[in-house]
């Protein structure tokens, strides 16, 4: 007897064994989505919940994603809030645009305003027309409160959830979706070297507004002839089956500028295992190679200001205290090159490789292959890490930036010294000795040295930032040799902030080799130092700046191997008369 034939629902088969396949589907797309750390949700035209995840539902009070379908935003935030999302709501499904927002959100169970990036997209039904959105959103709190330059947005995920049997192909959908809002240039060609597919990211490097605009082309049809020939080359390495992982190389914007990516790309298979093209995969890496660059321009200029200056007091000087900075970027420059290098961004191009070699039955694999059953779950996996290691990577190119930044004005305040008196600033003791720490917390890591704080309320100083942070990371620096040159297990530097008599007092101490008695008169001397390749001239100036900004720098010592205090005194900012 023959099977009996499946009913055929809007074109869509709807046995009983492929309404089964969709169950399954729908709730691997479900366990995906509510554990994603962002806040996801759908929305119906009067933009009421009718699907969130967890993390959204506890961000608005609830326990469960059930205590919020049905109601609207007024419902859980301040009626302030309600009418801006309800407006921007509103106006985009009027539109059918898609909103990029950054917004104010109220975390219900602590009360706290926080800050997100929202995307909300609308969606329709099989006519077209405009039936309620769909929205993600990422807590960017500490970018906000830390007031970070860097602003790379990642919309990871834009998904629709299948209300009919039909909706099987939304996990394709929710792939490229995934695809096309990474931040990451993300394309695949043929073994002709031919685009096939490009997400908006690369889209943007290729100068193409739409993907159509750049399938079937050549990277000679896209970019200058002697770019076009380098990647041609690096293309044929790779589908002759050799990968080419993590390779800098440069593309050119709309203003001619360069933007640099860190590439990999992998050979395509198909399903009888030969190669039909290449997935690859590019992340942006201009921030640091123009850092590295400014960091070059840097060093150039401070050989220039010394040059100029005719003196090799300045010069030392100037080499000293961007000296220290650079150990510290050079750690930070380090670390950020060994998390890309050690990124799992190639593994997406993997996972990508390998659904497309089952697009024929996408459905199929994820259900019945062994490998297909994981995929979600690795992607869910993947998605968190990678968030992790963009978080991890923004805040180690942060430091670094504010490193760099540091050279520049220590170069610039060098250059005026001589011509204008410094600018007077209100500053917070206990910030400067935590900046000039930074400038120094690599090194100290690396020789394991314990940084204890001990910070008394103080009024704030009037004073020259950029002379006091040169003081302090100097004798910060000072503290770190003399503790690494004891031999001590537990070595120890101490940071201490205490009030004086209408003064404050700084002070670093370490428990390092200490100062014999005979040298406590000598040690702010021009020219001396008991270092090896010193060269006497960071505690002499540090001295000199202290009594330039109405304080002095003094030291103390038990003697040898009983370590070492150094105390920054300076005046406090007196009050400002109020009429």
């Amino acid at each position: 007897m023959n099977p009996p034939a499946s009913k055929v629902i809007n074109g869509t088969d709807a046995s009983p064994a492929r309404t089964d396949e969709i169950l399954q589907e729908r709730l691997i797309l479900r366990t995906l989505i509510d554990n994603l750390p962002d806040f996801v949700f759908v929305k119906d035209a009067q933009s009421r919940f009718v699907i969130l995840n967890t993390a959204c539902a506890q961000q608005l009070g609830a326990s469960r994603p059930e205590e919020v379908l049905g109601k609207s935003d007024a419902d859980f935030v301040s009626p302030e809030l309600a009418a801006q999302y309800l407006a921007d709501e509103q106006a985009l499904m009027r539109s059918g645009q898609v909103l990029h927002k950054e917004e104010p959100v109220q975390h219900k169970p602590s009360g706290e305003m926080r800050w997100s990036f929202t995307t909300k997209v609308p969606l329709r039904d099989d006519t077209g027309k405009i039936m309620g959105l769909m929205g993600i959103a990422r807590d960017i709190t500490k970018r906000k409160q830390a007031e970070e330059a860097l602003r790379q947005s990642r919309d990871e995920l834009e998904k629709r959830v299948a209300e009919r049997t039909g909706e099987i192909l939304q996990d394709r959908l929710l792939l490229r979706t995934l695809i096309d809002n990474l931040p990451d240039c993300i394309y695949a060609k043929d073994a002709s070297g031919r685009k096939t597919m490009a997400n908006p990211a690369d889209l943007k490097n290729l100068r193409c507004q739409t993907e159509a605009e750049a399938i079937g082309k050549s990277d000679f049809d896209l970019f200058p002839k002697d770019i076009a020939v380098q990647f041609w080359a690096d293309d044929q390495k790779v589908i002759q089956g050799q990968p080419v992982i993590n390779r800098e190389e440069y593309v050119l914007n709309d203003t001619g500028e360069k933007r640099w990516l860190l590439t990999s790309k992998l050979p395509l298979h198909d399903q009888d295992g030969k190669i039909v093209g290449l997935v690859g995969i590019g992340r942006d890496i201009t921030a640091r190679k123009e850092a590295e660059d400014k960091l070059e321009q840097a060093h150039k200029q401070l050989l220039e200001v010394s040059r100029q200056a005719g003196m090799s007091e300045v010069a030392t000087s100037v080499l000293h205290n961007v000296g220290n900075v650079l150990n510290s970027v050079n750690v930070s420059s380090s670390l950020i090159s060994e998390k890309i290098r050690d990124s799992k961004v190639p593994n997406l191009a993997k996972a990508v490789s390998l659904m497309r070699a089952h697009e024929g039955d996408l459905a199929g694999f994820l259900a019945n292959d062994p490998k297909g059953r994981q995929l979600p779950g690795y992607l869910s996996n993947l998605a968190a890490h990678l968030a992790q290691e963009q978080e991890e990577i923004l805040q180690e190119a942060g430091s670094l930036a504010k490193k760099i930044m540091h050279i520049k004005e220590i170069v610039a305040m060098q250059q005026e010294y001589a011509k204008s008196p410094g600018i007077l600033e209100s500053l917070s003791s206990a910030d400067l000795l935590e900046d000039a720490v930074g400038m120094n917390i690599g090194s100290m890591e690396r020789h394991h040295i314990k940084v204890v704080r001990e910070y008394a309320e103080a009024p704030p100083i009037l004073a020259e930032k950029h002379k006091v942070l040169q003081i302090l990371v100097n004798v910060i620096r000072n503290a770190k040799y003399a503790c690494d040159n004891s031999g001590r297990e537990d070595k120890q530097i101490t940071l201490r902030v205490a009030n004086g008599d209408n003064s404050v007092k700084i002070s670093v101490a370490d428990n390092g080799v200490g100062i014999p008695a005979e040298n406590m008169t000598r040690i702010f001397n021009l020219g001396f130092t008991t270092k090896k390749n010193g060269h006497g001239f960071g505690l002499h100036s540090g001295a000199l700046a202290a009594k330039e900004l109405g304080g002095k720098l003094v030291a103390f010592s038990d003697g040898p191997d009983r370590g070492a205090t150094f105390t920054l005194e300076l005046p406090v900012q007196k009050p400002t008369a109020t009429v």
